[in-house]
């Protein structure tokens, strides 16, 4: 069987990791840039290791890279955040983050009879015998909710923390969605993880182990621009070449994918899928020469919706000697309005943020070595909110197989696009399994 993964992000290596590891099945990854990973892409600028999106791995002995990881024979270490120095900020106080039982417990967001009754609903979540299941968001939970206004408000804030959302935004989460995900959470022994070396390590591994099979292609810079039938074959049209493939998996942003289809027999279909809009936040990094200061390794403000990492806290490795490596992330709400409004408000998404590190890691003007904004990045091609609709890996009237972090799977953030491209490469692997009919 040949077959064509088209995307070099988490999910279309992964599955081509998979899919190597049979001698039925041969084929090509297609990358449309000269790189690697996608949005977790990895670089170095002056000594400091840079990633283009978010890198942290929530519930890291729960997740779906570590089966995934073990199935495929990687290796790596993670190192978790130390749950001492993870704080937030609220009305010009410091308090320590609710990060699961015990962390819970010490908070000063709540007071005693609060936590109790915070633990009760996170319990049951756990038992999964709490109603938050069958209510269509949480923001429908929250309105019903007798619970007092700052127990809502812990609510809405992690949300916004681990879906990068912002708290209008997190309201929109699904109920079922939000039961399944702290239900993994709370259970977790680590929290909040980050793979040392950043996610080149994942990358590189799995491109290895895809060259090492000599049984498929790697083919950097060549996007394909069209595919078609060809028989009972898809051709598929790229840059430099036109081949023809039994079957083909779609490991592309749904946006993309939407588009590659859109003149096809295979574009109506997905029509629905249209009107889904992406996650995007703004991100500043700042790579300094030297520990201005390390009062904790990350800050989240309620007041403003944003936070700041001290990456190099947990990763030394991503920092030249004695180097500092912060990372500010802003939620950001939905575009509206004029075109030079929502630069406006852009702007003073990231003037708060200056205004965080400028409170908290005094002297970073002067230290500063690398500065990168991204003012509108995409964290997730699909924001898992009510009225989008995350893309199944398969269709009806649809040949080919779809995964990435806009389709349906396990978690959110990255560990979907490891889940639907674990289950799309098993769905491939089964067909192999059966001769293809003689032609």
């Amino acid at each position: 069987m040949k077959v064509a993964v088209i995307g070099g992000g988490l999910a279309g290596l992964t599955a081509a990791a998979y899919l190597s590891e049979s001698n039925r099945v041969e084929g090509v990854l297609y990358e449309r840039s000269p790189h690697l990973g996608g949005r977790a892409f990895t670089y170095e600028k002056n000594g400091f290791i840079l990633n283009y999106g978010a890198h942290a791995i929530y519930g890291m002995d729960r997740h779906d890279l570590s089966d995934i990881a073990q199935e495929l024979g990687l290796t790596f270490e993670s190192r978790e955040v130390d749950k001492r120095k993870v704080m937030y900020a609220k009305g010009g106080r410091l308090i320590s983050a609710p990060l699961n039982f015990v962390n819970l417990l010490k908070t000063d967001l709540l007071t005693a009879t609060q936590k109790v009754r915070f633990v009760g609903e996170i319990t049951s979540i756990i038992a999964q015998l709490h109603k938050m299941k069958n209510y269509p968001t949480l923001g429908d939970f929250l309105r019903e909710s007798k619970a007092d206004e700052e127990i809502k408000e812990l609510w809405v804030h992690l949300v916004c923390s681990n879906f990068f959302l912002s708290p209008e935004d997190a309201c929109q989460v699904p109920g079922p969605v939000i039961s399944d995900y702290y239900h993994n959470l709370f259970l977790s022994r680590r929290p909040v993880n980050y793979i040392l070396g950043s996610w080149s390590v994942i990358t590189e591994q799995l491109k290895d182990k895809i060259e090492r099979s000599g049984r498929f292609q790697i083919r950097l810079k060549d996007p394909i621009e069209s595919i078609s039938l060809d028989g009972d074959r898809f051709l598929l049209r790229s840059k430099t070449n036109e081949t023809a493939y039994d079957r083909v998996i779609l490991a592309m942003p749904l946006q993309q994918a939407l588009r590659l289809l859109a003149t096809t027999p295979w574009g109506p279909p997905l029509a629905s899928y249209e009107g889904n809009t992406p996650t995007e936040v703004l991100i500043y990094d700042l790579g300094l020469r030297e520990v201005v200061a390390r009062p904790f390794a990350y800050i989240s403000d309620m007041d403003h919706k944003l936070f700041i990492s001290d990456v190099s806290a947990t990763d030394p490795s991503l920092v030249p000697q004695g180097g500092q490596l912060l990372q500010g992330v802003a939620y950001l709400t939905d575009r509206h309005g004029r075109e030079e409004e929502y630069d406006r408000y852009l702007e003073d998404r990231q003037e708060k943020m200056e205004s965080l590190f400028d409170r908290y890691y005094p002297g970073w003007r002067e230290a500063v070595v690398v500065k990168r904004v991204s003012k509108k990045a995409m964290v997730t091609s699909v924001k898992n909110v009510l009225g989008n609709e995350l893309l199944p890996i398969t269709l009806p009237d649809v040949p080919f197989y779809f995964c990435g972090d806009g389709c349906a799977g396990k978690g959110e953030l990255a560990e979907r696009a490891f889940s639907s491209a674990r289950a799309a490469a098993r769905l491939v692997l089964e067909e192999a399994q059966t001769p293809l009919p003689v032609r």
